[in-house]
């Protein structure tokens, strides 16, 4: 039976003439002229057909792959562009931005992302003061009046929050929650739980109401909801919480009585924030329970309750039959914000297919969302990020995207939020109160989500351009990138390189690029250095052609049965070529390693295909009949044999050879 060289009955393959390894096969190859060895990289784009293209600025007459981004208004928070599980808003969509305006919900020109407003701190107190407490709750009269508390103080503002003048209310407790009805304002107060205030403005003066709660209990909030007032106290054991109506109310000693409270829950835990959510008022509570009050012919009953397990509801509001909420977790300070669903069930109101949106793990900060505004696209919070900042967050209705949006200096909790004449004012509690003005950021970024072309293999990014509206004075835009995914979490980072520092002009011109990575993160950054104007950016994109990581081996084996040795007449054995075609026909389509041995090559991949066996006509010499082995795989690395024993343990590990 003819027996075909193998590792396991030929130890010295070079001396008898074989050229290569297949696996455990050694054969000689059929290399002449007309039938050369070959390694050729392989054709990066044959058989790749996941089409990436997804904006107009993909689509391009250069060579390679496009990634480019015109638009951002889906919201933060994607780091990989390219995703098997991707969803249709993913082209719209960002990993992380600040001081710019990514929505472009307010700006009637064609999209395209600026640098936000600044905010300035309005000094309620004075120049240069801060609050001289944390109690600090805001609320505006249809009048377009602002009140805003501090401590035992209550301050107002009749010019849009330029400036403010104390109140003298003849509150002897601490704040406690503000509420507007029309042109009227509703105060509590209390001293701890075995005193209160109801505070009254009735557009001319300031009165205390007299209540059931007035020496009971301490009034904990108060707020303003489908024509009715909620009120809640503390007691020391429970938390009430009572309906009542401000309109022809003459305030007795019966009134906010505790038989009369909708609801209780105990004392540790308070109510944090009450929104009309259509149907319903929904009251948000520390104790994780959102509850709903209904009006029933004329009476308001709870009528149902939601849990959130293992969080602290901070904050409420709703919008377009959407429930949004705040939380913080029980067990860290770690913020989160929520949609849900306002669904009926059993003649029950409750929340359901809740999701989360958000979530800020920031270490050593409280990133509660403590309060929630609505406009008419958009809810907002504000959350302490730093030390020294707080910023607003934006959720934008039309996309249900969420990005970072107005800065404000200062460490506290957003207590209060609203709108006057087109801009936003905010107060940062135990700081101060703040309001948008008209002079944009000096510096803003946006970092794009990392591309990777759905591959993990490296690309050569060649490329990257810029296109802006034509730059006013005083402002430049620069597009940096990075290699490195980990970047994404640190725009600061030094290892983002300049691609391109645009000064003027529209851009619109590519510029090259030279990076082999998997991965590319681009960053752009909006600059004015006057304030006065903002860049405004069009589109990004970058270019990067495949690299061939794969090469094709193409071998003329020798199946003939005339074997030929180095210094030795040749001899023939019948049937060795058969033997040999066969053993190469059962590798097709396997996992192979193919080791050549002059040039020394080592290719780990898979024998794609073997021709059928060719027989030669030579004029001169005997005939060979060869067939063609083609083996597709990755390059290894090289090992240099032990050349020498003089190393511990070689010898004694059985790495000498004797013999052939």
């Amino acid at each position: 039976m003819v027996r075909v060289a193998s590792t396991s009955n030929v130890r010295n393959p070079k001396r008898y003439g074989y050229d290569c390894r297949l696996d455990n096969i050694y054969l000689r190859t059929a290399v002449a002229p007309g039938r050369e060895l070959s390694i050729a990289s392989s054709d990066v784009q044959a058989g790749q057909n996941i089409n990436v293209k997804q904006n107009p600025e993909d689509f391009t007459s250069n060579l390679g792959r496009i990634y480019s981004r015109n638009n951002f208004s889906s919201g933060q928070g994607l780091d990989t562009a390219h995703r098997a599980d991707g969803s249709e808003d993913d082209v719209n969509r960002f990993w992380d931005s600040k001081g710019i305006d990514v929505f472009h919900g307010d700006d009637e020109t064609s999209y395209n992302i600026h640098l936000l407003y600044t905010t300035a701190d309005k000094n309620v107190r004075g120049a240069s003061t801060t609050f001289t407490a944390s109690n600090n709750y805001l609320a505006q009269t249809t009048n377009g009046h602002l009140w805003v508390t501090d401590g035992t103080a209550l301050y107002k503002s009749t010019n849009n929050g330029e400036t403010w003048a104390a109140e003298t209310t003849g509150a002897t407790h601490n704040f406690t929650g503000i509420a507007a009805v029309g042109n009227r304002i509703f105060a509590t107060t209390a001293n701890g739980t075995s005193a209160s205030q109801l505070l009254e403005w009735d557009g001319s003066a300031w009165a205390a109401r007299t209540t059931a709660q007035t020496s009971a209990s301490g009034l904990t909030g108060i707020w303003f909801a489908k024509g009715m007032l909620i009120i809640s106290a503390d007691d020391g054991e429970l938390e009430r919480v009572w309906a009542i109506t401000p309109f022809g109310q003459t305030w007795a000693a019966g009134d906010i009585a505790n038989a009369d409270a909708l609801f209780s829950f105990e004392s540790t835990h308070h109510v944090s924030q009450v929104v009309d959510a259509g149907a319903v008022i929904l009251i948000a509570s520390t104790n994780g329970d959102i509850y709903s009050v209904k009006d029933q012919a004329g009476t308001f009953l709870l009528k149902g309750q939601t849990n959130i397990p293992f969080e602290e509801v901070h904050s409420i509001a709703a919008t377009e039959g959407i429930v949004f909420f705040g939380t913080k977790e029980k067990s860290r300070d770690v913020g989160r914000f929520y949609t849900a669903e306002l669904v009926v069930a059993d003649d029950l109101y409750v929340l359901a297919n809740r999701q989360l949106v958000k979530e800020w793990v920031i270490t050593g900060q409280d990133t509660t969302p403590h309060f929630m505004f609505t406009s008419r696209d958009s809810v907002y919070c504000g959350i302490k990020e730093s030390g020294t900042e707080t910023n607003l967050w934006r959720y934008y209705l039309p996309t249900g995207g969420i990005a970072r949006d107005l800065k404000m200096t200062g460490a506290g909790f957003v207590t209060g939020i609203t709108n006057v004449s087109g801009k936003f004012l905010t107060v940062v509690s135990g700081v101060d109160v703040f309001k948008e003005t008209s002079t944009y950021e000096s510096t803003g970024y946006l970092i794009l989500s990392a591309a990777d072309f759905y591959t993990a293999e490296s690309k050569q990014f060649v490329g990257a351009e810029l296109s802006t509206v034509v730059l006013p004075d005083a402002t430049n835009v620069s597009l940096q990138y990075s290699t490195k995914f980990e970047d994404l979490d640190n725009p600061d980072a030094a290892t983002y390189t300049v691609a391109i520092n645009q000064l003027g002009g529209i851009g619109d011109e590519e510029k090259q690029i030279a990076e082999v990575s998997r991965y590319i993160v681009g960053k752009v950054v909006l600059n004015s250095t006057d304030g006065v104007s903002t860049p405004k950016v069009k589109s990004v994109q970058f270019r990067a052609l495949a690299r061939p990581e794969l090469v094709v081996a193409q071998i003329p084996i020798n199946i003939s049965d005339r074997v030929e040795r180095p210094g030795r007449k040749p001899l023939k054995v019948k049937g060795l070529g058969d033997a040999l075609y066969n053993s190469l026909r059962a590798k097709e389509g396997d996992s192979v390693t193919l080791e050549l041995f002059q040039p020394e090559e080592t290719i780990r991949g898979v024998v794609e295909q073997i021709s059928y066996p060719i027989q030669t006509n030579e004029a001169v010499g005997s005939d060979t009949m060869y067939a063609i082995i083609t083996v597709r795989g990755t390059r290894q690395g090289t090992i240099e044999e032990v050349t020498s024993i003089h190393t511990t343990g070689i010898a004694s590990w059985g790495i000498m050879r004797f013999g052939a």
